[in-house]
């Protein structure tokens, strides 16, 4: 009997760290990092020293984490800014210590866990997007407001913790596509009206956001859930013609709608748009082209995990966006060979064929999502280069990855 309480007792200490890491994701760094530690001293409870070199060798996947930690570290010795490198890969020991502390749990990471750690990172979002509403409805109420203040970073910036606008939106993405799917234990009817009233909430607030990776993403998701469904033949092949149809009209609709001014701070989602049709996206444009040149000089190691921001600076124009605010590459990809050179990007792509063999093995719908999610937001985005966006990848995976190779599922229940 004791010990029946004693492993439920760990169950709950389990559940609830992996609440708080997840909860925690949208707010401080602090926050999530006293989290994660917490987490990774906690796996020592269930650490057997002779299985956990066997285990780790058979699952190469961790492996690989570790020897893109290594990677990184070495890096420090050949770049121009040491302290800056420093830091860098002292925020990416995450690529060390999640590894272990999922082995550690190798045993402990089922249905339920990812239930618990969906469950916090949408608690989190969506406290974050109401206290938004909320102080957006009182100033529309209470004040005179412009109301291109609900959109992009203004609509953050009335929440309770302010996120860099491409970040909050590959969360709300990642949970929409998981609401879409996750059932929750009330009645079949409370089920669905809980459900699509999240998804609501979550898919209106993209828009706000003018997430276009983002919402592009979306699109490709509702398509193939609608391709894959159980309709006719017939319905899927009329349904394909109306989105061809419509993605042809909104494509030439933004072509010949007058070009929208922008609003620093508030570019609305049809500006977005036309930036991308006219191919007028300055920021990337530049910052694309001035990593390429980088990395054509330092191809096998890359520059080191400072980034090399000082060699990109002169291969910018000094009046363009990208040099005031020494942007980095936005572009995951670019961003890995710029500083680890081939061997950075070789391994991290590893990773990533390890992950997607797992997810389409073991038919995990939410693991297959959220490698879809991320690897294609990963192509404007330096995501791993901020907190958020690293503990995202290195948490999320390795959670999935960790209970797939033990429970094949279809879905959670």
């Amino acid at each position: 009997m004791k010990d029946i309480l004693d492993q439920n007792k760990s169950s709950i200490g389990l559940m609830l760290l992996l609440f708080l890491v997840a909860f925690s994701l949208p707010f401080s760094f602090a926050f999530n990092s006293i989290s994660l530690a917490a987490l990774f001293l906690y796996s020592f409870i269930y650490f057997k020293k002779d299985y956990f070199l066997t285990y780790i060798s058979n699952k190469k996947v961790y492996l690989f984490y570790l020897l893109f930690f290594i990677v990184q570290s070495i890096s420090i010795y050949y770049s121009n800014n040491k302290e800056l490198a420093i830091k860098v890969v002292t925020s990416n020991i995450l690529f060390l210590i999640v590894p272990i502390t999922f082995v550690n749990l190798k045993n402990k990471i089922n249905e339920i866990e990812i239930k618990i750690a969906y469950s916090g990172l949408l608690i989190a979002v969506l406290l974050n997007l109401i206290n938004s509403y909320f102080n957006i409805i009182r100033k529309s109420i209470f004040e005179s407001m412009d109301w291109s203040n609900v959109i992009r970073e203004n609509f953050i910036r009335n929440s309770i913790y302010e996120i860099h606008v491409p970040y909050l939106a590959l969360l709300v993405v990642f949970l929409i596509i998981c609401s879409y799917k996750i059932k929750i234990p009330f009645r079949k009817r409370s089920n669905i009206i809980i459900r699509y009233s999240l998804m609501a909430i979550l898919i209106l607030s993209l828009f706000l956001l003018s997430g276009i990776m983002a919402i592009l993403i979306l699109i490709l998701f509702f398509i193939v859930q609608f391709l894959c469904s159980e309709n006719s033949k017939k319905t899927k092949l009329f349904g394909s013609i109306l989105v061809i149809i419509g993605i042809i009209s909104s494509f030439l609709l933004l072509k010949h709608l007058d070009d929208q001014k922008r609003i620093r701070g508030s570019e609305n989602i049809v500006y977005r748009a036309q930036k991308i049709i006219s191919k007028k996206d300055p920021v990337r444009e530049v910052n694309w082209k001035s990593v390429v040149k980088v990395i054509s000089s330092n191809v096998i190691w890359g520059v080191g995990a400072d980034g090399g921001i000082e060699l990109l600076q002169k291969e910018r124009p000094i009046m363009s966006e990208s040099y005031i605010n020494k942007h980095n590459a936005h572009n995951d990809y670019l961003e890995i060979v710029l500083r680890y050179g081939i061997v950075g990007i070789c391994i991290y792509l590893i990773i990533l064929g390890s992950l997607i063999k797992t997810a389409f093995t073991s038919n995990n719908y939410y693991f297959r999502w959220f490698l879809i999610v991320f690897m294609i937001s990963s192509l404007t985005e330096s995501y791993l280069q901020r907190q958020v966006g690293l503990v995202f990848f290195v948490f999320f995976s390795l959670l999935f990855y960790t209970q797939s190779t033990y429970r094949k599922i279809d879905e959670i229940s």
